[in-house]
C-alpha cells in the first residue's frame, strides 16, 4: 500500500528476548497503525547483558545492540544470545504477521550474538557475537535454510559471557549498500580510554560470497561508542550513531577500506544515543536514547537537525527503530515498571498517532530489534 510519502509497510517485527525467544510480528494498517499481533517461537534462547552500572541483567536494551532481527525479501532472521544460534523464518505472503522456522536454528561459533545481517545478492547472513568469544560469522542460505556458520572475525574485547556493558561491545553488523563489504560497528569505552573503531571487511570479487582474510579497522578521531549506523543513499557514507555525544556521518573509503569523520552532530541533553533508521520520504535519519523519550530527526546529508519531537506516552526512553513511508516505529522495552510499547508517529505531521502496547504479546523490558516487510 502507498501513500503520497512512499509505500507503508506490511508488518513490523521485534523479539522479545525472553529465556523462550520467539519473534512479535504486527500487522501495519494502511493508515500506519500497528493492529494485532502474533508470537512465533526462535526455538532458541533469549538472553541480557550485564549492567556494567549496576551489575544486574540489563533491561531496557538487554543485548546493547541494533539489529537483532532483519527482514530481506520474504525472510526473518533473528538471533538467539541465550543459547548462542540464529533462527531464519520465511514470511507468509498473505499474513505477513505469519511466520514458519525454515529448519533448526543453525549454531554460532561464538558466544552472546546480538547483530545479524542478511544479503541477498550474496545469499549470505552474518551474526555479531560479543560474549567471552566475540566476532563475526557468517553462512550461505537458501530456501531450504541455513548453512553452517563459518567464523570470518575475531574481536579481543576481553569480555564475558553474557557481557558487561553496554560499553565495549559488538553494536552492529551490517552490508554497506552495494554489499561489496561487511560492516561491524564495535563500542569503546570513554571510561578505560577503550576507543571503539569500525570495521571494514571487503569480499573478494562481484561474484564470490567469500570475504577477504582481514578486514580494516579505524577509529575516526572523536569517536568513542559508535553504535547503530545506516548507509546513506547514493553515497559511500555512513550514518553512525556515538552513544557518547550524538551522531556522525562517515566517509568509508573505496580503496584503503577506511573511515573517516565527515560530519558530528552533539545533541544536547542526551544520554545514549544509539538507534539510526532512514527515512527515504524525508532524506533524514530518526535516531532514539534509551534514555530520553523523544526523535530525533538529522539531515542524512549535512548532519544538521530537523525536528525534535518530544513525547508525552510516559517511556522511559526509546531503542531500536524503522521507518516506512511517513511512518516511524519506535520500541521502548519499557524498565519493568512501565510497559514494553511502540510509539508510532507520523513524521510529516511531527505528531504521534499510535502507543501500541505489547504486554498481551509477551514483550518486556527484555524486547529487542526491529525489523519492517515492505509491500
Amino acid at each position: 500500500m502507498s501513500t503520497d510519502s512512499g509505500p507503508v509497510g506490511k508488518a513490523v517485527y521485534l523479539q522479545s528476548n525472553e529465556h523462550e525467544n520467539s519473534v512479535i510480528s504486527i500487522t501495519i494498517g494502511h493508515d500506519g497503525k500497528l493492529y494485532g499481533g502474533m508470537t512465533t517461537s526462535t526455538g532458541g534462547m533469549g538472553g541480557a547483558g550485564i549492567d556494567g552500572t549496576t551489575n544486574k541483567p540489563a533491561g531496557p536494551d538487554a543485548l546493547s545492540s541494533q539489529g537483532s532481527v532483519v527482514v530481506k525479501d520474504n525472510y526473518l532472521f533473528a538471533v538467539n544470545a541465550g543459547s548462542n544460534t540464529v533462527s531464519m523464518f520465511k514470511i507468509d505472503g498473505i499474513n505477513a504477521a505469519d511466520l514458519s522456522m525454515i529448519g533448526n536454528p543453525s549454531a554460532v561459533p561464538g558466544d552472546f550474538p546480538v547483530t545479524v545481517a542478511a544479503s541477498v545478492k550474496r545469499s549470505l547472513v552474518c551474526v555479531g557475537y560479543t560474549g567471552k568469544m566475540a566476532g563475526v560469522s557468517c553462512a550461505p542460505f537458501t530456501h531450504e535454510g541455513l548453512g553452517p556458520m563459518k567464523q570470518v572475525l575475531d574481536f579481543d574485547l576481553d569480555q564475558t559471557t553474557p557481557p558487561v556493558g553496554p560499553t565495549n561491545t559488538v553494536a552492529e553488523v551490517f552490508f554497506t549498500a552495494d554489499d561489496s563489504r561487511l560492516i561491524t560497528t564495535v563500542k569503546g569505552d570513554p571510561t578505560t580510554n577503550n576507543t571503539g573503531f569500525i570495521s571494514v571487511l571487503p569480499f573478494k570479487d562481484s561474484c564470490s560470497c567469500a570475504l577477504q582474510g582481514h578486514d580494516v579497522r579505524t577509529s575516526p578521531p572523536g569517536t568513542a561508542v559508535l553504535f547503530g549506523s545506516v548507509n546513506i543513499p547514493d553515497t559511500s557514507d555512513l550514518f553512525v550513531t556515538d552513544a557518547s555525544f550524538g551522531t556522525t556521518i562517515l566517509d568509508l573509503h573505496p580503496n584503503t577500506d577506511s573511515v573517516s569523520l565527515l560530519h558530528k552532530t552533539v545533541i544536547t541533553g542526551q544520554k545514549a544515543t544509539c538507534w539510526a533508521a532512514y527515512s527515504e520520504a524525508r532524506n533524514s535519519v530518526f535516531v532514539t536514547d534509551a534514555g530520553r523519550d523523544r526523535l530525533i530527526e538529522i539531515g542524512a546529508h549535512d548532519s544538521k537537525i530537523m525536528s525534535t519531537l518530544d513525547l508525552k506516552n510516559g517511556d522511559p526512553g526509546l531503542t531500536d527503530v524503522k521507518v516506512s513511508g511517513r511512518f516511524v516505529y519506535a520500541l521502548s522495552p519499557g524498565n519493568g515498571t512501565t510497559p514494553a510499547a511502540i510509539t508510532v508517529v507520523d513524521s510529516f505531521q511531527g505528531q504521534e498517532i499510535q502507543h501500541f502496547q505489547l504486554e498481551k504479546l509477551g514483550g518486556s523490558k527484555r524486547a529487542q530489534g526491529m525489523a519492517i516487510l515492505q509491500w
